[in-house]
Protein backbone atom coordinates (compact mmCIF):
# COMPACT_ATOMS: atom_id res chain seq x y z
CA UNK A 1 0.00 0.00 0.00
CA UNK A 2 1.00 3.34 -0.72
CA UNK A 3 2.76 5.49 2.12
CA UNK A 4 0.47 8.47 3.11
CA UNK A 5 1.12 12.04 4.36
CA UNK A 6 -1.81 14.22 6.58
CA UNK A 7 -0.54 17.42 6.39
CA UNK A 8 -3.30 19.05 9.09
CA UNK A 9 -4.58 17.02 11.18
CA UNK A 10 -7.72 18.86 11.35
CA UNK A 11 -11.44 17.14 11.10
CA UNK A 12 -11.00 16.59 7.37
CA UNK A 13 -7.38 15.62 7.79
CA UNK A 14 -8.61 12.84 10.90
CA UNK A 15 -11.53 11.51 9.04
CA UNK A 16 -9.60 10.68 5.70
CA UNK A 17 -6.76 9.62 7.07
CA UNK A 18 -8.73 7.02 9.44
CA UNK A 19 -11.01 5.92 6.79
CA UNK A 20 -7.73 4.85 4.70
CA UNK A 21 -5.90 3.77 7.79
CA UNK A 22 -8.83 1.32 8.10
CA UNK A 23 -8.71 -0.29 4.70
CA UNK A 24 -4.96 -0.96 4.96
CA UNK A 25 -2.98 2.50 3.71
CA UNK A 26 -0.23 3.18 5.87
CA UNK A 27 -0.11 6.50 7.20
CA UNK A 28 3.62 6.84 7.71
CA UNK A 29 3.65 10.64 8.84
CA UNK A 30 1.63 13.61 9.67
CA UNK A 31 2.04 16.96 10.44
CA UNK A 32 0.36 19.73 12.89
CA UNK A 33 1.35 23.16 14.28
CA UNK A 34 -0.27 22.68 17.74
CA UNK A 35 1.32 20.09 20.42
CA UNK A 36 -2.30 18.53 21.77
CA UNK A 37 -3.40 18.33 18.11
CA UNK A 38 0.17 16.27 17.25
CA UNK A 39 -0.67 13.93 20.23
CA UNK A 40 -4.47 13.99 18.96
CA UNK A 41 -3.05 12.81 15.38
CA UNK A 42 -0.22 10.40 16.96
CA UNK A 43 -2.68 8.38 19.06
CA UNK A 44 -5.46 7.99 15.88
CA UNK A 45 -2.47 7.18 13.20
CA UNK A 46 -0.01 5.40 14.96
CA UNK A 47 2.58 7.14 13.53
CA UNK A 48 5.16 10.23 13.66
CA UNK A 49 3.35 13.37 14.12
CA UNK A 50 6.15 16.20 13.36
CA UNK A 51 6.21 20.24 14.16
CA UNK A 52 7.96 20.84 10.52
CA UNK A 53 5.37 20.21 7.31
CA UNK A 54 8.51 19.40 5.14
CA UNK A 55 9.58 15.93 7.13
CA UNK A 56 6.50 15.02 7.69
CA UNK A 57 5.85 15.00 3.62
CA UNK A 58 9.06 14.06 2.46
CA UNK A 59 8.14 10.51 3.36
CA UNK A 60 5.11 9.60 1.71
CA UNK A 61 3.46 8.67 -1.59
CA UNK A 62 0.20 10.64 -1.28
CA UNK A 63 0.60 13.76 0.40
CA UNK A 64 -2.74 15.07 1.78
CA UNK A 65 -2.63 18.93 2.29
CA UNK A 66 -5.75 18.95 4.66
CA UNK A 67 -5.13 22.42 6.14
CA UNK A 68 -7.48 25.48 6.35
CA UNK A 69 -7.86 26.71 3.05
CA UNK A 70 -6.39 30.09 3.63
CA UNK A 71 -3.14 28.61 4.44
CA UNK A 72 -2.89 25.94 1.65
CA UNK A 73 -0.79 27.35 -0.49
CA UNK A 74 1.71 29.12 1.72
CA UNK A 75 2.07 25.55 3.40
CA UNK A 76 2.83 24.04 -0.05
CA UNK A 77 5.38 26.55 -0.81
CA UNK A 78 7.25 26.10 2.11
CA UNK A 79 7.00 22.74 1.95
CA UNK A 80 8.93 23.05 -1.63
CA UNK A 81 11.16 25.58 -0.37
CA UNK A 82 12.61 22.99 2.11
CA UNK A 83 12.54 20.07 -0.38
CA UNK A 84 9.98 18.04 1.65
CA UNK A 85 8.15 16.71 -2.36
CA UNK A 86 10.13 14.70 -4.76
CA UNK A 87 9.40 13.85 -8.04
CA UNK A 88 7.02 10.69 -8.03
CA UNK A 89 4.58 12.20 -5.60
CA UNK A 90 0.84 12.88 -5.62
CA UNK A 91 -0.16 16.03 -3.73
CA UNK A 92 -3.49 17.06 -3.17
CA UNK A 93 -5.86 19.58 -1.24
CA UNK A 94 -8.92 18.82 0.07
CA UNK A 95 -10.19 22.69 -0.44
CA UNK A 96 -14.17 22.86 -2.61
CA UNK A 97 -12.88 26.54 -3.24
CA UNK A 98 -9.25 26.40 -4.85
CA UNK A 99 -8.13 24.40 -7.74
CA UNK A 100 -5.12 22.41 -8.08
CA UNK A 101 -3.47 25.53 -9.46
CA UNK A 102 -2.39 26.36 -6.48
CA UNK A 103 0.13 23.62 -5.66
CA UNK A 104 2.32 24.82 -8.39
CA UNK A 105 5.09 24.84 -6.16
CA UNK A 106 5.04 21.12 -5.65
CA UNK A 107 4.56 20.88 -9.64
CA UNK A 108 7.95 22.50 -10.10
CA UNK A 109 9.73 19.95 -7.60
CA UNK A 110 8.36 16.57 -9.77
CA UNK A 111 4.87 16.06 -7.81
CA UNK A 112 2.23 15.53 -9.65
CA UNK A 113 -0.86 17.62 -8.25
CA UNK A 114 -4.68 17.68 -7.29
CA UNK A 115 -7.27 18.85 -5.88
CA UNK A 116 -9.59 16.24 -4.02
CA UNK A 117 -12.44 17.73 -2.33
CA UNK A 118 -15.34 15.82 -0.85
CA UNK A 119 -18.71 16.80 -1.03
CA UNK A 120 -19.49 16.31 2.67
CA UNK A 121 -19.38 18.16 5.95
CA UNK A 122 -17.02 16.01 8.54
CA UNK A 123 -18.53 18.16 12.10
CA UNK A 124 -16.37 15.54 14.28
CA UNK A 125 -14.58 12.28 13.60
CA UNK A 126 -17.09 9.55 14.02
CA UNK A 127 -19.85 11.32 11.82
CA UNK A 128 -17.67 12.28 9.59
CA UNK A 129 -16.30 8.03 9.12
CA UNK A 130 -20.23 7.48 8.77
CA UNK A 131 -21.21 10.04 6.34
CA UNK A 132 -17.72 8.97 4.48
CA UNK A 133 -19.75 5.74 2.39
CA UNK A 134 -21.51 7.39 -0.93
CA UNK A 135 -20.03 10.36 -0.73
CA UNK A 136 -19.01 12.07 -3.52
CA UNK A 137 -15.05 13.65 -4.38
CA UNK A 138 -14.68 16.62 -6.76
CA UNK A 139 -11.44 16.06 -8.68
CA UNK A 140 -9.35 18.26 -11.13
CA UNK A 141 -5.99 18.26 -11.92
CA UNK A 142 -2.64 15.92 -13.32
CA UNK A 143 -4.07 13.64 -15.60
CA UNK A 144 -1.69 11.03 -14.77
CA UNK A 145 -2.52 11.16 -11.07
CA UNK A 146 -6.31 10.68 -11.71
CA UNK A 147 -6.05 6.87 -11.39
CA UNK A 148 -4.64 7.55 -7.67
CA UNK A 149 -7.76 9.60 -7.31
CA UNK A 150 -10.05 6.79 -8.48
CA UNK A 151 -8.95 4.53 -6.15
CA UNK A 152 -8.28 6.56 -3.13
CA UNK A 153 -11.98 7.35 -3.99
CA UNK A 154 -12.72 3.67 -4.24
CA UNK A 155 -11.27 2.80 -0.53
CA UNK A 156 -13.21 5.25 1.28
CA UNK A 157 -16.32 3.52 -0.66
CA UNK A 158 -17.13 6.95 -2.17
CA UNK A 159 -17.99 8.36 -5.93
CA UNK A 160 -15.81 10.46 -8.05
CA UNK A 161 -16.50 13.13 -9.96
CA UNK A 162 -14.17 14.54 -12.55
CA UNK A 163 -14.53 18.63 -13.34
CA UNK A 164 -12.41 20.98 -15.37
CA UNK A 165 -9.99 22.86 -13.22
CA UNK A 166 -11.10 26.22 -14.62
CA UNK A 167 -14.40 25.19 -13.24
CA UNK A 168 -13.58 24.70 -9.66
CA UNK A 169 -15.24 28.15 -8.37
CA UNK A 170 -17.96 27.25 -9.93
CA UNK A 171 -18.84 24.15 -8.33
CA UNK A 172 -17.78 25.56 -5.22
CA UNK A 173 -20.53 28.25 -5.56
CA UNK A 174 -22.83 25.10 -6.29
CA UNK A 175 -22.14 23.26 -3.24
CA UNK A 176 -22.63 26.26 -1.03
CA UNK A 177 -25.73 27.07 -2.45
CA UNK A 178 -26.98 23.59 -2.21
CA UNK A 179 -25.89 23.36 1.37
CA UNK A 180 -24.99 26.84 2.76
CA UNK A 181 -28.00 28.52 1.36
CA UNK A 182 -30.77 25.67 2.34
CA UNK A 183 -29.45 26.39 5.71
CA UNK A 184 -30.42 30.15 5.55
CA UNK A 185 -33.33 29.59 3.71
CA UNK A 186 -34.76 26.96 6.75
CA UNK A 187 -33.66 29.77 9.02
CA UNK A 188 -35.86 32.41 7.04
CA UNK A 189 -38.92 29.49 7.62
CA UNK A 190 -38.16 29.62 11.34
CA UNK A 191 -38.07 33.21 11.55
CA UNK A 192 -41.67 32.96 10.88
CA UNK A 193 -42.41 30.31 12.58
CA UNK A 194 -41.49 32.48 15.46
CA UNK A 195 -43.56 35.39 14.74
CA UNK A 196 -46.28 33.11 15.02
CA UNK A 197 -44.39 32.35 18.85
CA UNK A 198 -44.10 28.59 17.66
CA UNK A 199 -40.80 27.32 19.02
CA UNK A 200 -38.05 26.38 16.63
CA UNK A 201 -37.91 22.95 17.37
CA UNK A 202 -41.48 22.35 17.01
CA UNK A 203 -41.38 24.47 13.76
CA UNK A 204 -38.54 22.19 12.09
CA UNK A 205 -40.68 18.91 13.09
CA UNK A 206 -43.65 20.42 11.12
CA UNK A 207 -41.62 21.54 8.49
CA UNK A 208 -39.65 18.19 8.06
CA UNK A 209 -42.11 15.74 6.07
CA UNK A 210 -42.62 18.68 3.82
CA UNK A 211 -39.04 19.07 3.68
CA UNK A 212 -38.08 15.38 3.04
CA UNK A 213 -40.68 14.46 0.77
CA UNK A 214 -39.51 17.59 -1.60
CA UNK A 215 -35.94 16.68 -1.65
CA UNK A 216 -37.39 12.74 -2.27
CA UNK A 217 -39.74 14.24 -5.29
CA UNK A 218 -36.63 16.24 -6.33
CA UNK A 219 -34.25 13.19 -6.88
CA UNK A 220 -36.73 11.07 -8.45
CA UNK A 221 -38.28 13.79 -10.45
CA UNK A 222 -35.87 16.95 -11.51
CA UNK A 223 -36.39 20.28 -10.02
CA UNK A 224 -39.02 21.35 -13.00
CA UNK A 225 -41.39 18.33 -12.56
CA UNK A 226 -40.80 18.28 -8.56
CA UNK A 227 -42.51 22.46 -8.62
CA UNK A 228 -45.79 22.90 -6.54
CA UNK A 229 -46.94 25.97 -4.87
CA UNK A 230 -48.66 29.30 -5.28
CA UNK A 231 -45.97 30.41 -8.03
CA UNK A 232 -46.27 27.07 -10.42
CA UNK A 233 -50.27 27.12 -10.72
CA UNK A 234 -50.27 30.87 -11.03
CA UNK A 235 -52.12 31.82 -7.79
CA UNK A 236 -51.28 35.18 -7.75
CA UNK A 237 -53.98 36.14 -4.72
CA UNK A 238 -51.95 34.01 -2.56
CA UNK A 239 -48.64 35.34 -3.14
CA UNK A 240 -50.26 38.79 -2.76
CA UNK A 241 -51.40 37.66 0.70
CA UNK A 242 -47.47 36.39 1.43
CA UNK A 243 -46.35 40.30 0.42
CA UNK A 244 -49.12 41.97 2.55
CA UNK A 245 -48.59 39.82 5.86
CA UNK A 246 -45.08 39.94 5.42
CA UNK A 247 -44.32 43.46 4.60
CA UNK A 248 -46.46 44.12 8.51
CA UNK A 249 -44.47 41.56 10.27
CA UNK A 250 -40.87 40.36 8.59
CA UNK A 251 -40.39 43.10 6.30
CA UNK A 252 -36.93 42.19 6.40
CA UNK A 253 -37.39 39.21 4.60
CA UNK A 254 -39.28 40.63 1.82
CA UNK A 255 -36.28 40.88 -0.80
CA UNK A 256 -35.16 37.32 -0.20
CA UNK A 257 -39.09 36.04 -0.92
CA UNK A 258 -39.07 38.08 -3.99
CA UNK A 259 -36.05 37.27 -5.44
CA UNK A 260 -36.65 33.45 -4.91
CA UNK A 261 -40.42 33.79 -6.38
CA UNK A 262 -38.87 35.57 -9.98
CA UNK A 263 -36.83 32.62 -10.05
CA UNK A 264 -39.22 30.36 -9.43
CA UNK A 265 -41.37 31.85 -12.06
CA UNK A 266 -39.47 31.09 -14.67
CA UNK A 267 -39.01 27.65 -13.30
CA UNK A 268 -42.97 27.01 -13.48
CA UNK A 269 -42.99 28.55 -17.24
CA UNK A 270 -40.07 25.89 -18.28
CA UNK A 271 -42.91 23.22 -16.51
CA UNK A 272 -45.22 24.61 -18.26
CA UNK A 273 -48.19 25.01 -15.88
CA UNK A 274 -47.68 29.02 -15.62
CA UNK A 275 -49.01 30.87 -18.90
CA UNK A 276 -48.02 34.35 -20.19
CA UNK A 277 -50.73 36.34 -18.31
CA UNK A 278 -50.00 34.64 -14.72
CA UNK A 279 -46.51 35.08 -15.53
CA UNK A 280 -46.69 38.76 -16.20
CA UNK A 281 -49.11 39.15 -13.07
CA UNK A 282 -46.89 37.04 -10.46
CA UNK A 283 -43.77 39.16 -11.87
CA UNK A 284 -45.52 42.44 -11.21
CA UNK A 285 -46.68 41.50 -7.44
CA UNK A 286 -42.82 40.85 -7.01
CA UNK A 287 -41.19 43.68 -8.47
CA UNK A 288 -39.80 42.07 -11.56
CA UNK A 289 -41.99 44.46 -13.89
CA UNK A 290 -42.02 47.45 -13.66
Amino acid sequence: MRKIAIIGAGNVGKVLGCALKKKGYRITSAFSRSEKSREMAANLFQCPVYSEPEKAAYEADVVFLTTPDRVIEEVCVSIALKKGFRKGQVVLHTSGAHSSTILISARDMGADVLSFHPLQTFPELEAGLRSLPGTFFAVEGDEKALPLAEELVVAMEGKMLTIPTEMKPLYHAAACVACNYLVSLMDVALRMYRVMEISPEKAFEALSPLIFSTMGNIKALGPEKALTGPVSRGDSSTISSHIDIMRKLTPELLPLYRSLGLYTVDLALKKGTLDKEGEEKIKKLLGGLK
